[in-house]
């Protein structure tokens, strides 16, 4: 796997990255965290360490996996890139970039990906 050296990240990152979209289950008719946790394992122990979530990304449930996967010493080989500015309700995701939100998601987030620190975070702001 190629891997490029961006400035202020801890590590080299992968020109590939996982997304979790899909693994936060909602619009995709579910999933199994098991089989969820095995792909982001595979996918570290393949070289691919950028790993890109949202807590939009089944309302939370993907960070959610992210974390537990990384849990147990793998946080260390992983740079998480997660996403700030966008809230759900009844099932509609709207943008709220307020400072209110925008604190809340980054609590949310380092909450659900158990981790201190985010290394990418991307705004989506309105």
């Amino acid at each position: 796997m190629e891997h490029l050296k961006i400035p202020g990240l801890p590590i080299d990152t992968s020109r590939i990255a996982l997304g979790t979209w899909a693994i936060g289950g909602w619009m995709w008719g579910g999933s199994d965290e098991a089989d969820a946790i095995r792909t982001i394992h595979a996918a570290l122990d393949r070289g691919i360490n950028l790993i890109d979530t949202a807590p939009v990304y089944g309302f939370g449930n993907s960070e959610e996996i992210v974390g537990k996967a990384l849990a147990g010493g793998r946080r260390d080989k992983a740079l998480i890139a997660t996403k700030v500015g966008l809230d759900w309700e009844s099932g509609k995701i709207l943008r709220n970039s307020t400072p209110a939100r925008l604190k809340q998601e980054l609590d949310d987030s380092l909450r659900r990906l158990q981790t201190e620190v985010i290394d990418i975070y991307q705004g989506t702001l309105a």
